[in-house]
């Protein structure tokens, strides 16, 4: 009975939480209160206040009560000026924190100019830092050569407020090195080696890896996955092209000179890119050209013919990282941790010869 009493108390006081009842600075009520209203020992009275605190629902103060957490989340993600994927994280990470009364923070950090974009993520953390956010889901920033030092710029603010950090998709140092701070993504490695096999699976002999100056790390890790599947099958050459997906002079003359039989991009839209540019050469996919991108994002499924690619687990993603930050806000010193979620190969039309 006594457990159930538990239950009760702890589940009533959260929702009342959640639902701002105490917004206004009003401590929870104290043990002795909660002792007369529900009937129950001193023991299980504070045993329901000290799981609110515990789960991060409260905070104690001492010779003053127990109080809401003050609860809000930071988020940069830079990502989503260059690719949907990180939409659907940002939907999924902003409805866990309307569920769990976690207010979120996040800014315009999405220009189409990489200088700016880094500038916005940069001014967005000295904001969060000044505002004292509870914790920071960080998408570091990419496509610049001083990139890594921009990152470390960041990180410093974060350390230096003593504000827990979760990156996901990346981490702030070049693999195979590891920073401190919990990451959470997908096993870029693995998912490109999955495409690698499937293309090699059906015939490619000369798979061209579409790059960008200055990529993500991420995308570096596909690209070696695939070249690492490529020397597995054997007699099958992956060839590394650094060019935007709609410069046509330059990969018209890359087909001409190498003969790629397949194509495989970083992300699905730099994969639709290509699709048009292919067309305008006269290219046919997959007939004469295979393709296949990353993420599954809603642009893989529309296009024609319908886009081979690795599916991102964006809800498992905002779920991780959201667990992952909440739990580092609970205990600083836990161990670095990287969560890496299945990410399956989805075969449509574009590889299907």
């Amino acid at each position: 009975m006594g457990e159930n009493k538990f239950s009760v108390i702890f589940d009533l006081l959260k929702a009342d939480i959640l639902s701002g009842k105490y917004a206004d600075g009003r401590p929870l009520p104290s043990a002795p209160a909660l002792m007369r209203r529900f009937g129950v020992a001193r023991a299980t009275a504070v045993a329901a206040l000290k799981e609110l605190v515990r789960c991060g629902f409260a905070t104690s103060r001492r010779g003053k009560g127990t109080f809401p957490s003050e609860r809000t989340i930071g988020l940069i993600l830079p990502g989503i000026a260059y690719s949907e994927f990180f939409l659907p994280v940002m939907s999924g990470l902003s409805r866990r924190c309307q569920e769990t009364g976690y207010g979120l923070l996040f800014g315009d950090a999405y220009s189409d100019d990489p200088v700016n974009r880094a500038a916005q993520a940069k001014a967005l953390a000295e904001d969060f830092a000044r505002k004292r956010v509870s914790g920071v889901i960080f998408q570091p920033i990419a496509l610049l050569d001083n990139g890594q030092e921009l990152n470390a710029e960041i990180m410093s603010i974060f350390d230096a407020a003593k504000i827990p950090v979760v990156l996901i998709d990346n981490d702030v140092v070049v693999p195979p090195e590891r920073s401190r701070y919990d990451l959470v993504g997908i096993n870029n490695f693995e998912a490109g080696r999955r495409v690698g096999a499937h293309l090699a699976a059906n015939g490619a002999k000369r798979i061209c890896f579409l790059v960008h100056a200055h990529c993500a790390a991420s995308i570096r890790l596909r690209c070696d996955g695939v070249i690492s599947a490529a020397r597995e099958a054997r007699r099958v050459k992956v060839l590394v092209l650094d060019a935007e997906a709609d410069d046509a002079a330059t990969i018209r003359k890359f087909i001409a000179q190498s003969k790629p039989d397949a194509f495989v991009c970083g992300n699905d839209k730099t994969a639709a890119r290509l699709r048009q540019t292919l067309a305008r050469l006269g290219r046919k996919v997959p007939e004469e050209i295979m393709l296949a991108g990353f993420d599954d994002v809603q642009i893989a499924s529309v296009m024609t013919p319908q886009l081979t690619t690795i599916r991102q687990p964006c809800d498992g993603i905002a779920e991780a990282a959201f667990a992952a930050l909440t739990e580092r806000m609970r205990n600083p010193s836990l161990h670095p941790r990287e969560i890496l979620l299945p990410a399956p190969l989805v075969i449509r039309e574009s590889t299907h010869i």
